[in-house]
Parts: C-alpha cells; structure tokens; sequence
C-alpha cells in the first residue's frame, strides 16, 4: 500500500530517467547530433539500458514539445521546424552560421508603426524625459511560422523611415534596418524570461493561449554606448531555441 498523495518509487525512478531520456535525445535534435530518423523504440532500449515504458514515456515527451512526431505504420522522426539561433552577437535570425535556418527562410511583417508619447519605463530606459516622442514599432519575426513578436521603442531623432508592410531577408531585421539608416550599433543588454501566452500575444504567434514562451527584454546603444532601442520580444518556445556560449572570467 501506498499513502494517499505519495508516488509509488518504481513510477518516481520511471519519470525520473524518461526526463532524462528526454533531455538527452532533446539535445541531439537541436544540434543535429541525431539520425534523419530517430532509432527503434528496441535500439533506444538498448541504447541507453532502459525499460520500454521509459522510452515510450520519454517520446511522448518530445512529442508534447513538437520535436518529434510519430507516423501510424511508419514510427518516429524528428519535426524540422524547431530553429537554434546562436544569441552571441548582434546579428539576426537567419544570419549565416547563427541560425539553423537562413537567409529568405526569414521575413518580418510591420504591424504597426507610428509616434507616440514615451511611457515612463521606456523613457527611463531610453534616458529620455517622460512623455517624450518615441517610435513604437511592431512587428513579426516569422518563418513558416510566426516566430518573435517585437515592440521597439526607438528615439524620434535617429531620421528612420517607415519599413514596408512584408520586408524579406535578415538585412529587413531591426540590427540591418537601423545600420541601413547610418547607425552604427553598440551592444545590447538583454534580460531573458519566461511567461504564458495571454489573449493578444497567443493570436498574433499564432500559438495556443497560456502557451510557454520566452520574453526579452532589450535595450541597444550605438557606438557610442547611447541608448536607441528599448525592445520587448515575445518568443514562440516551441518554435525557436536559444544558444549561447560562456565563458568564466
């Protein structure tokens, strides 16, 4: 007999090496580590010395994230829209040698676009004073699938012109649409969390409501360390994957 409320260990060991399962074949289908197609439920067994009930659990695990999808008749293979992008430097979704998608794979969609008065964390974040003139520009980050929604906030004197309504290609993302206008770019300072889909965001990601995503947080200097953007993107979780490289010290 088991107490009320409590999980037999057997099921706890159980759902204890199929996360791990999980989060080790999760990691060979992002950095294309992986076979074309995934190995037999037998192979896997085998594999990693593990009960079948851990492999069918740690599958429907990948499955409920999207990275792999089972075929009646045909067995298991990895999805192929999940995107990696490498967030080391300044350079955009789809820039060569940054994204495991690339070049006219990309397009963003202006949303809107228009001068507004600063609100307060913008104008403090911007060191503006309050209530001064802003560019708000909102737009989609998409491949076959919407993947980011941006709000920029951008200071009114940098002498931008409006973007097209569909803009294709990487250099149509904000870092190549502000170097196009004679800005040179400094660093961004980015803070990375996660929230659920409300309402708004779910509809125009195209995503279900409450679903997980990350949220980013972003302010941009140029070359000479004045702030010029501050952004807030919205992350399809289940569409794109963040890298990065650190190093200690």
């Amino acid at each position: 007999m088991t107490r009320l409320g409590l999980m037999p260990k057997y099921l706890e060991r159980r759902h204890h090496r199929a996360r791990l399962l999980r989060d080790m074949l999760r990691d060979e289908l992002l950095h294309g580590t992986g076979d074309a197609t995934l190995p037999s439920e037998d192979e896997l067994v085998r594999r990693h010395q593990v009960g079948r009930n851990v492999v069918r659990e740690a599958l429907e695990l990948l499955v409920s994230e999207r990275l792999i999808r089972r075929i009646r008749g045909q067995g298991t293979e990895p999805t192929s829209h999940v995107i990696v992008h490498q967030l080391n430097q300044l350079r955009a979704i789809g820039e060569p040698g940054q994204s495991t998608v690339e070049g006219s794979a990309i397009h963003y969609r202006k949303l809107s676009w228009g001068v507004i008065a600063s609100p307060p964390v913008v104008a403090e974040n911007l060191g503006l004073p309050a209530g001064a003139p802003v560019i708000r520009w909102e737009r989609l980050t998409a491949s076959r699938d919407p993947l980011v929604l941006w709000t920029s906030y951008l200071r009114s004197d940098l002498g931008l012109h409006e973007p097209g309504d569909e803009t294709p290609g990487v250099d149509a993302g904000t870092w190549g649409f502000l170097e196009a206008a004679g800005i040179r770019l400094g660093r961004a300072f980015v803070r990375t969390g996660a929230v659920p889909a409300d309402p708004a965001v779910a509809e125009l990601l195209d995503a279900e409501l409450a679903a997980p995503l990350l949220v980013q947080h972003r302010v941009l200097t140029d070359a000479d360390g004045r702030p010029i953007e501050f952004a807030i993107g919205y992350y399809r979780g289940d569409l794109i994957v963040l890298s990065n490289t650190l190093r200690r010290g």
